[in-house]
């Protein structure tokens, strides 16, 4: 699969049967996989709008796709939103949550970025969970990322 940088897009999906397979079928599609440890069924596939449509319709019954619930295709996932993912993957053994979010009123609110501290580079919005301020990495619709408590000296507004 040959691509310009510039039409590469991230999408999720979730291996529901069969990974092994899953894993070794996207190997051999030459597409960037990544996962965690942590989430051993969720998959980040970095691809072309046309591959993933491809795979999609390959593996519909042992993979499913996170899609944009008003076009009904799947849904792409922003590079600062897989960079700030990326940036907090390694730090599955410090308190991140991975959460499932049905209210979409969940995301809004300012935007910041952490500018000091493990996080630093990290964008999402603070909200208060268990009693702590957290920011909260949207992935898709329905999923995020939470942090451990950030101090507010260590956030600056994001334009």
């Amino acid at each position: 699969m040959k691509a310009s940088e510039q039409h590469l897009k991230w999408y999720a999906a979730r291996a529901i049967k069969e990974r092994p397979y899953v894993l070794r079928y996207l190997e051999n599609e030459k597409v960037t996989i990544s996962h965690l440890a942590d989430l051993p069924t969720m998959l980040f596939i970095r691809c072309t709008r046309t591959d993933i449509e491809r795979l999609r319709s390959a593996l519909y019954d042992r993979v499913l796709f996170y899609l944009d619930p008003e076009r009904k295709s799947v849904q792409a996932i922003p590079d600062r939103v897989m960079k700030t993912f990326l940036l907090l993957a390694p730090y599955h053994e410090k308190p991140i949550m991975y959460l499932a979010v049905d209210d979409p009123t969940f995301f809004e609110g300012k935007r910041k970025r952490v500018i000091k501290g493990i996080f630093a580079g990290c964008e999402g919005v603070i909200r208060r969970i268990r009693g702590e301020r957290r920011l909260i990495v949207r992935l898709s619709d329905r999923s995020a990322i939470a942090t451990t408590y950030i101090p507010q000296e260590y956030l600056e507004d994001v334009e």
